[in-house]
């Protein structure tokens, strides 16, 4: 998840250093678009991740402005994620069971873990979800002493997630801890290390995502982790045979990791290798808004290299893997975990954070990526504010979370991606042949200035822009005319004609 990520701010600061920031725009910019040359038909869904964390519980204040806003944005492959920091929110058995010869005990507690989750599948029905309770209990693990977690529900607690080896090195109690779990919620219960039945829930979860970054988090081995998957999901897949399966979720993109897990030699007969997943966040460092609006592109650009260098091996050994990038976001250094005090994220920020996710969602596209999902609904200082969807005060969108939603209601599997050119320096522009008819640009002004795009091809009709201007508020429409528009600074537009 996010934390790891901040390992590698000191490390990108030399790289940022040499970007040489953008100039002022002095004369309009040509785009250019063949609709004969199709690169790709599109397979790309855009979707987000859900951290549940105590802005989403029921008696938070944003809450249910937090719901309403999931709501605008529910879309297929949503994935939901228990995660550490919070551990009563996150591990349903937060305390081990005491089994012996005079007691046989289990504290199964479901109270947060239901009301979380239920609020999250209310809020995004008639959709595929990936679930990833990514959290194993830290009693598992082999530790020199017990630890000791915070009762507050609401307490952030960076120290839990400890230990490197599990207990038991037949794998047996962390996968039935998983089928208990996905019993419990699609099963109608789940019988627990006592005999015990907890009634539960028929829900529907289509695929699980085993953890989350265990590079980093317990620093798994690529061979533990395979081992791991594979005995979670036989174990799930014992209670629900339709379930997909997620895999690796990495923090960094690790091309021998994935290639390692993707040979079906390292894995017990049978074992399904639906999909991988893996993360990438932009980490600026510079202190004004245009040097990390140009630092987060280009490291955009590093990540769209490494991901062809993945799709190469998943390709070679795996093509029916699908792929899932399901963690994407930049982090503004004044903002990374906490908001350094007397600084205020600026307007300017929600909208280029907002750009970037397009970028990557344009480039990605053509590179034939499955689904693509930007990070992440809740956040607020403490909890990585500068990548929330919402606004932390009020659970209302930023300009980041419209964005998705005007990707989502513009673009859809089965447009045909077609051959478009243009000056990137200041400008990305990407043309779709949509699916259900119609002719469709989508520009990004990665700059501060206001821009003019001459658009060669296309007789335009509309315009809908996410900006500063419209920040969390819904897009701005506005008619057009001629091959000639404006672009606002930091606007993500989507060009509509024929």
């Amino acid at each position: 998840m996010l934390v790891r990520h901040l390992l590698r701010l000191a490390a990108l600061a030399a790289t940022c250093q040499a970007i040489v920031p953008y100039r002022r725009q002095t004369t309009p910019s040509a785009v250019q678009i063949n609709w004969d040359d199709v690169l790709i038909t599109s397979k790309t869904s855009t979707t987000l991740q859900v951290v549940a964390n105590p802005p989403l519980l029921a008696d938070s204040s944003i809450r249910q402005n937090a719901l309403d806003s999931l709501s605008l944005v529910s879309s297929n492959y949503v994935r939901y994620v228990p995660w550490f920091p919070y551990p009563r929110l996150a591990v349903p058995e937060i305390d081990a069971p005491i089994i012996n010869d005079t007691h046989c005990i289990t504290y199964w507690d479901f109270t947060y873990a239901d009301q979380l989750l239920l609020d999250f599948m209310n809020a995004t029905p008639n959709v595929t979800h990936i679930i990833n309770y990514s959290t194993t209990p830290d009693w598992m693990w082999v530790l020199d002493t017990p630890y000791t977690y915070p009762e507050n529900v609401s307490t952030i607690d960076w120290n839990y997630n400890n230990g490197t080896t599990l207990r038991d090195p037949t794998l047996k109690e962390i996968s039935d801890y998983y089928s208990r779990l996905l019993s419990y919620y699609t099963q109608g219960g789940m019988t627990d290390e006592c005999g015990v039945f907890h009634p539960g829930h028929n829900l529907t979860i289509e695929a699980w995502e085993i953890l989350n970054e265990s590079e980093a988090e317990h620093s798994i081995v690529t061979g533990l982790y395979n081992q791991i998957y594979d005995a979670v999901t036989a174990a799930i897949h014992a209670v629900s045979p339709n379930t997909e399966f997620v895999g690796l979720a990495m923090a960094y993109r690790n091309v021998t990791r994935v290639q390692d897990f993707l040979q079906p030699a390292n894995h017990q007969p049978g074992t399904p290798l639906d999909w991988i997943s893996y993360h990438f966040y932009a980490g600026p460092t510079s202190s004004t808004t245009q040097d990390e609006a140009t630092q987060s592109f280009q490291q955009a650009n590093q990540f769209f290299e490494e991901v062809a260098a993945i799709e190469a091996v998943r390709k070679q050994i795996a093509p029916n893997t699908k792929t899932t990038i399901n963690e994407l976001g930049t982090m503004d250094p004044n903002g990374v975990t906490t908001v350094v005090p007397g600084y205020v994220i600026p307007a300017e920020y929600w909208a280029w954070s907002g750009g970037v996710f397009a970028y990557i969602f344009s480039n990605l596209t053509t590179q034939g990526i499955d689904v693509v999902g930007e990070s992440q609904l809740s956040g607020y200082p403490g909890q990585f504010p500068s990548v929330s969807m919402i606004d932390w005060n009020t659970g209302l969108p930023t300009a980041r979370l419209r964005v998705l939603q005007l990707l989502q209601s513009s673009f859809a599997p089965g447009d045909n991606v077609v051959a478009t050119s243009s000056d990137e320096t200041q400008l990305h522009a990407q043309a779709f042949d949509t699916v259900n008819g119609g002719k469709k640009v989508l520009l990004i002004n990665k700059t501060d200035q206001n821009v003019t795009v001459q658009v060669q091809g296309l007789q335009a009709e509309s315009m809908d822009t996410v900006d500063v201007n419209t920040a969390g508020n819904p897009w701005r429409t506005e008619q057009v005319s001629g091959d000639s528009v404006n672009l606002t600074p930091y606007a993500v537009s989507v060009l509509s004609g024929e």
